[in-house]
């Protein structure tokens, strides 16, 4: 239970995809948040099994984010290629990436390392991709 929302969800693996050892990862890191429990959050997901995160107030979101200021289906990062793409859903308050000292409000962004988020009035998210090479042995 998280927040109050059950969360736990069963996660189906088509026959033709495999867990590989040594796969990417998105580490979801909450830098502000209205509620102080959140501060320092981390979230991690295996990008080898699941390909898109949704993020906003409702609990149909992957990510259930308790701020007033996010909308209910807010933004979404999808796998694309060798990168990631965080796109806005036409919410009411925006997502923004953080470029040099201020955030820009996108319709959508492409990153493939780390990139710093705001969305709403009040929720920052640092997210940074992970790699592990395979180990041979």
């Amino acid at each position: 239970m998280v927040f109050g929302v059950d969360e736990t969800r069963r996660v189906e693996i088509p026959n033709n995809e495999t867990i590989r050892r040594g796969s990417t990862r998105l580490e979801l890191t909450f830098v502000e948040s209205p509620r102080d429990f959140m501060k320092d959050f981390k979230v991690v997901f295996d990008l080898s099994i699941i390909r898109e995160i949704t993020l906003g107030r409702s609990p149909e979101n992957v990510v259930v984010i308790p701020d007033p200021t996010v909308s209910r289906k807010h933004a979404v990062i999808t796998v694309v290629g060798n990168e990631l793409l965080i796109k806005d859903l036409n919410s009411t308050n925006g997502t923004y990436v953080l470029d040099g000292n201020e955030f820009k409000r996108i319709s959508e962004h492409r990153f493939s390392n780390e990139t710093v988020i705001r969305l709403g009035y009040y929720t920052v998210i640092r997210l940074s991709v992970i790699s592990e090479s395979s180990d041979s042995g």
